[in-house]
């Protein structure tokens, strides 16, 4: 008998698992069609993301007003080489602006479904290929976060355990799983974001029309 199976037999099979009194708690996150949570789309586009206050800077002997903008989503990973910031002054108004780029293409916080506790499973890059459905980052980060549960204590005890893990933490809004098609508008099972165009937008899509 090895250790595990005799820890399970010693203590109990759920023992491996987290004792009721030390389970986290729900932090459920928006998730938008284009694969990235809420908390890094811009307020000014329906999302939560938390711009830094404006700040004074001393610059030439002077002082300047900040202020940080953001008017997309940074919640891909960056490129290679990618610039995250562009600084711009004005002399005369001693004012400044910080301007976060983008790293995804959507410009409209689009919520179809919640996750809890996402970490950052929900980071993924937008590929440079898209034509493959299955490298879109919504679909990349559901097998992220489905490695990472599988990988979890109470997978070794219990297989069946990540997969109700996973429809526990992760959850279709209500009236949102629509094809975005406006002669369409199937919904429920088998519509999934994907790539509408070449710069990155996602739009959900039904079986007929991917």
């Amino acid at each position: 008998m090895d250790t595990l199976d005799d820890y399970l037999n010693s203590f109990g099979q759920d023992a491996l698992n987290r004792s009721p009194d030390r389970q986290p708690g729900h932090v459920w996150n928006e998730l938008c069609q284009c694969g990235h949570l809420d908390r890094y789309h811009a307020p000014s586009i329906g999302g939560l993301f938390r711009l830094k206050e404006p700040y004074l800077k001393h610059a030439a002997g002077q002082e300047f007003t900040v202020t940080t903008m953001l008017t997309g989503c940074v919640g891909a990973l960056k490129p290679r080489g990618f610039e995250m910031l562009t600084k711009s002054m004005d002399r005369e108004a001693r004012t400044g602006t910080d301007l976060l780029n983008p790293t995804c293409p959507c410009t409209d916080f689009r919520a179809v479904a919640k996750v809890d506790r996402p970490n950052r499973y929900f980071n993924q890059r937008v590929p440079a290929d898209r034509a493959d459905p299955r490298r879109h980052p919504f679909h990349v980060g559901i097998r992220a976060f489905t490695t990472h549960l599988s990988k979890r204590r109470a997978a070794l005890s219990d297989p069946s355990w990540p997969r109700a893990e996973f429809n526990r933490r992760f959850l279709w809004l209500d009236g949102k799983r629509v094809c975005g098609l406006s002669k369409c508008r199937t919904d429920g099972d088998g519509v999934w974001p994907q790539f509408v165009r070449n710069d990155g937008l996602s739009e959900m899509r039904c079986p007929a029309h991917r």
